[in-house]
């Protein structure tokens, strides 16, 4: 990936979903090479909400909390959306080329690729592949970043249908 394409994929926790947020609360744990942000909501300008299938689903608004695991050791960054109950709404995946700590907040390098859940049939799929290959084409990235994108994504789904992904969010919700 090309330096300006990596300093304009580079996300840091801290700022990821917070446009609509007026007021919040953020901690970031860290847990020997995994960090954990959590995001708490309590004003927002509007709900934060997508298209799964049929239906639209709030991920957040006031109230709900964002768990967000990054593994330092791996190549992808997760994201779990709870109501203001803390019950579980859904989750999604980044596909990462790298991620790191700069000013002691976690970072990563979006590679374009994701993984969404589909809770209606309870299935795992691909999201923003055109991205990725337009990224491809334009030579943004290079032909390595985009089969590594999916090698790893690949690698996701997999553990995902197979009930083997090694994170889960019930591990975590003593942060929330």
């Amino acid at each position: 990936m090309r330096s300006k394409e990596r300093s304009n994929k580079k996300k840091y926790t801290t700022n990821t979903y917070m446009k609509e947020a007026i007021d919040y609360d953020i901690h970031i744990y860290k847990e020997d090479d995994i960090f954990i942000t959590v995001k708490k909501y309590k004003k927002m300008t509007n709900p934060v909400s997508f298209m799964a299938e049929d239906q639209r689903i709030t991920y957040i608004d006031e109230g709900y909390t964002l768990l967000e695991i990054t593994p330092l050791k791996e190549h992808y960054n997760i994201r779990y959306y709870f109501d203001q109950n803390k019950k579980y709404i859904d989750s999604y995946i980044d596909v990462i080329l790298e991620n790191g700590e700069e000013f002691k907040i976690p970072y990563y390098i979006d590679l374009y690729l994701d993984v969404l859940h589909n809770p209606k049939t309870d299935t795992y799929y691909f999201v923003d592949e055109e991205e990725l290959l337009e990224a491809y084409h334009q030579k943004r990235i290079s032909k390595k970043d985009y089969e590594f994108a999916y090698r790893i994504g690949n690698k996701i789904l997999k553990q995902l249908n197979n009930h083997t992904f090694p994170w889960n969010y019930k591990d975590y919700m003593r942060y929330l």
